[in-house]
């Protein structure tokens, strides 16, 4: 039976050295697909340490990450990507700006074949989740970083004796002392009391016994960046422990059950408090409290005894008229001048919101109350006693983390704000009690682009978006409307709010010239059914999302436009209400046309006419005359572009300008075809002309081809 047992052992252990090896191989190729693919390997030089991703990185916060060790909290770090393969040219990488650093050297690529930049950290210890960002085309590449430091902290209590109830405090000696996590409220232990806590930009820690004899005091230090050993981060620094006589006081310790009380200076009744129990404490009896056991002492509070209680404690009225704290010393219980016991409370002032900052992502802290639906923010508290209180924020989402500022004068919140909340403005409660300070709720006022302005003239509807070409429309423009489709500014994903636009109006002729300008604006076109927030926009809040009709606005209709009249549309949004932000469409509507008519003049010379029926190659007539009325024709999807070519008919006056006795004249009617030069407005032309006629004395048909001068009316 032992045999069998050591085989099992032994087969266990083989599971061990061999199966694990490979599962941790899994997940190292899983994030070879998202990094080196890329690169081949990222170097971290800081101080004289050179870190690499390939041998340090360790997995932490459920990803890989290459760790590195800093002394300095604001530490000058280089970096080294390798590429994979051969990188010439420019970078094709870009080092993408943070909050959390400050690009020194910019990504650069080395002759030896690598990327390095250089940048400068924000303070490392209030930084959770660190990485540097590269980007390329759109796309960006992370590589994390997790920063550790190495954090000793202690105190040189010396010999000295602790006195029951007297608050002893010792400085905590410590290299980090930004990296000390403080908790300034009281932990009870047995026979003792202790806490961390700041003052005069120190850290102490002090104790208040509550036994005689000998007494053996520890305490744990929490820290916000870890001390890395054996590739495992540790938050907290091993227990330290030491040993106090402790012994009591001349005068009898009367503890409070409640070791802090909150001077509301409108409570002139008082507070009920629980002190301890002592023969010598008379009931329905009004002490003194004072800082000092001499006579005319300042008043700190009063302390009204009420009854006695069945658990060996006094209830009583306490009446603070002072502010006081523990570590400055014993309050005297006196009766008169004459001092009947010792205790000690805090006194502290009301919780107290002087000012409210955010931090959205990617900003900076900004002094404002303002938030957004479906936004994180984080929140910071400035005041008076706020270590004292947990603040609630209605109807918010408080998601904080124990990593959080949190003292006398500052506290920090991470708050998620829901997207459909309802109310206009959120109340910050202490406990039960509201502070007076509010958060408000803005709706998004956001520039969206103009994928949800359509416009209809009579032909395909546009979005105005997508016009980017004139549209040419060959009929009649009856009407040009503008339509608002407002089912695409919100979803449940991405808010914008209401649109505020303005539409410029430009009538201009076939010649460019401008006929008529009109501005449309104070148009407000609200989030439709689909937005989470639709129900914040009405009517009756300046909502517009009916159609527009241009033509209630121009005295030159159009439906009367001439052609190759253009109607310009300028869509854009009001710089003054998006700072100086917003998007701009143009959307041109020419009313073409694609055959014309017109009456041409023209002298052609030289012409050769060929007579039916006439042997022979005739030579050239003289100079002639012309008048032909002609159809033109406009190249489709050009702006006024002129075919080559006019087809008509009309009159030709045969040697019309020859005065020799012996010219040959005639008038004949004529269809022809002509071949013009292209350039526009030209009053004269020289075309060629190709046709057939009949001359009215001959009468004959005959065909003729040649040039001409041609004048255009």
């Amino acid at each position: 039976m032992s045999n069998f047992k050591h085989r099992y052992f032994i087969f266990n252990l083989i599971l061990l050295f061999f199966v694990i090896p490979f599962k941790s191989q899994g997940q190292i190729s899983s994030e070879k697909i998202r990094l080196f693919s890329q690169f081949s390997e990222v170097q971290l030089m800081i101080d004289t340490n050179i870190y690499k991703y390939t041998l340090d990185r360790i997995y932490i916060e459920n990803e890989w990450k290459l760790p590195f060790e800093y002394s300095d909290p604001e530490p000058t770090v280089e970096f080294r990507v390798f590429p994979r393969g051969i990188v010439e040219g420019e970078p094709q990488w870009k080092l993408t700006p943070s909050n959390d650093y400050q690009i020194l050297d910019s990504l650069s690529l080395n002759a030896e074949g690598y990327y390095q930049f250089k940048v400068k950290f924000a303070d490392l210890t209030d930084i959770s989740f660190l990485k540097i960002q590269l980007e390329r085309e759109g796309k960006v590449l992370s590589i994390p970083l997790f920063q550790h430091t190495h954090t000793y902290a202690t105190i040189y209590p010396g010999e000295s004796d602790l006195y029951i109830g007297d608050e002893k405090t010792f400085e905590l000696v410590t290299n980090h002392p930004e990296n000390i996590v403080i908790d300034p409220l009281w932990k009870q232990k047995d026979g003792y009391e202790f806490r961390i806590h700041r003052s005069d930009g120190k850290i102490w820690i002090s104790f208040i016994p509550t036994e005689t004899g000998n007494i053996e005091m520890d305490f744990v230090i929490k820290l916000y960046r870890p001390n890395l050993t054996g590739r495992r981060a540790k938050y907290t620094l091993e227990k330290q422990s030491f040993n106090f006589n402790v012994k009591g006081s001349r005068l009898k310790f009367l503890t409070f059950e409640d070791k802090e009380v909150i001077w509301e200076r409108n409570n002139t009744k008082g507070i009920e408090l629980q002190i301890d129990n002592h023969r010598f404490l008379a009931i329905n009896k009004t002490y003194r409290l004072e800082a000092t056991d001499q006579k005319g002492g300042p008043l700190i509070a009063e302390l009204y005894t009420v009854r006695r209680l069945s658990n060996d404690k006094v209830l009583c009225m306490f009446r603070p008229y002072n502010y006081h704290k523990i570590s400055t010393g014993y309050l005297y219980i006196k009766d008169g001048d004459a001092p009947k016991f010792i205790t000690n409370i805090n006194i502290l002032p009301e919780p107290k919101i002087n000012q409210v900052s955010i931090l959205r992502q990617g900003g900076s802290w900004v002094k404002s109350r303002q938030v957004y639906p479906g936004e994180v923010v984080e929140i910071r508290l400035e005041g008076e006693g706020l270590s004292r209180t947990d603040f609630q924020f209605e109807d918010l989402i408080d998601i904080s983390n124990d990593s959080l500022i949190k003292n006398e004068s500052v506290a920090h919140y991470l708050l998620k704000v829901p997207i459909d909340i309802r109310k206009k403005s959120i109340n910050i409660y202490s406990g039960n009690k509201k502070t007076g300070v509010m958060l408000d709720i803005i709706e998004y006022q956001r520039p969206k682009e103009l994928d949800f302005v359509i416009i209809e003239y009579g032909g395909t509807p546009v979005v105005a978006k997508d016009a980017t070409q004139p549209i040419l429309h060959e009929s009649t423009i009856g009407d040009v409307n503008i339509q608002f489709d407002n089912q695409y500014i919100d979803d449940a994903f991405e808010l914008y709010g209401k649109q505020f636009l303005e539409i410029e109006v430009r009538i201009t002729d076939n010649n460019n010239k401008l006929v008529e300008k009109q501005i449309i604006d104070d148009i407000v076109v609200c989030p439709g059914s689909n937005s989470p927030r639709s129900f914040s926009y009405t009517s009756s809040t300046g909502c517009m999302n009916q159609p527009i009709s241009i033509n209630d606005y121009l005295s030159n209709k159009t439906h009367a436009m001439e052609d190759w009249a253009k109607i310009e549309l300028i869509i854009k949004h009001r710089k003054n209400i998006y700072g100086g932000q917003g998007y701009t469409s143009r959307v041109e509507i020419i009313k073409s046309k694609y055959v014309t008519f017109d009456v041409d003049l023209s002298i052609p010379a030289g012409l050769i006419i060929k007579k039916v029926g006439e042997p022979g190659f005739p030579g050239l007539s003289g100079i002639s005359i012309s008048m032909l009325a002609q159809f033109s024709f406009y190249q489709r999807d050009e702006i006024q572009k002129l075919r080559p070519f006019k087809i008509g008919s009309g009159f030709l006056a045969k040697n019309a300008f020859n005065f020799n006795e012996n010219a040959e004249r005639d008038l004949g009617i004529v269809v022809l075809g002509s071949v013009y030069p292209t350039t526009k407005n030209r009053r004269f032309s020289f075309p060629l002309y190709a046709g057939m006629g009949y001359f009215l004395n001959e009468s004959k048909f005959f065909f003729l081809i040649g040039p001409g001068v041609s004048i255009n009316f």
